[in-house]
């Protein structure tokens, strides 16, 4: 008997540590949105103040007293002269940007910019970059993202037709409007 739960006990031990090997993977690979916001985890965010909104996926931040140009991962929105897209994709993030917003870093572009995930902070927290995508204000920009959450967004706004998907258009992909204009 003594043999027999011994044994119990490591396998048991060992499926923790593979759970827990699975779930920090999972978090490294599709991001810190996996966790649930009311675990308190925060995975390396910086708590940011809003400056400007730049676009429907660019913002400025101050976090630590510096500016901090951010461009939002996973997503590409209208250009600016994708008229009326660009000016509501604008205007949508605009209205869910929080004063005070958490940025997760991943990587500098070749702009300099920070490309992370930004989230409201508050009860409410939620994905600025993800919200983008659910709201259909922004395109899943498939060529950098292959986070499973975006897909699922972005099929769901087609379907139920939201915001860039209510017309087919160049607005809908705006890296081959980008493309086209060069």
């Amino acid at each position: 008997m003594l043999r027999r739960t011994r044994g119990l006990r490591s396998g048991l031990g060992s499926i923790l540590i593979a759970l827990v090997l699975t779930g920090a993977w999972a978090v490294e690979r599709w991001g810190p949105g996996l966790v649930p916001a009311t675990w308190g985890l925060q995975l390396g965010s910086q708590s940011c103040r809003l400056d400007y909104v730049l676009d429907g996926d660019s913002l400025r931040l101050v976090c630590a007293g510096k500016p901090v140009e951010v461009r939002l991962h996973c997503i590409d929105a209208p250009e600016k002269g994708q008229q009326p897209w660009g000016d509501r994709s604008r205007a949508h993030l605009k209205e869910m940007a929080t004063r005070r917003l958490d940025l997760i870093p991943f990587e500098q572009d070749r702009f300099g910019r920070t490309l992370g995930e930004v989230y409201s902070t508050g009860e409410n927290r939620i994905s600025l970059n993800l919200e983008q995508v659910r709201s259909g204000q922004a395109a899943v920009y498939d060529r950098y993202c292959d986070n499973p959450r975006y897909f699922r967004a972005e099929r769901e706004a087609r379907e139920e037709k939201r915001g860039i998907w209510k017309r087919r258009g160049l607005h809908q992909t705006p890296w081959k409007y980008r493309h086209r204009r060069s």
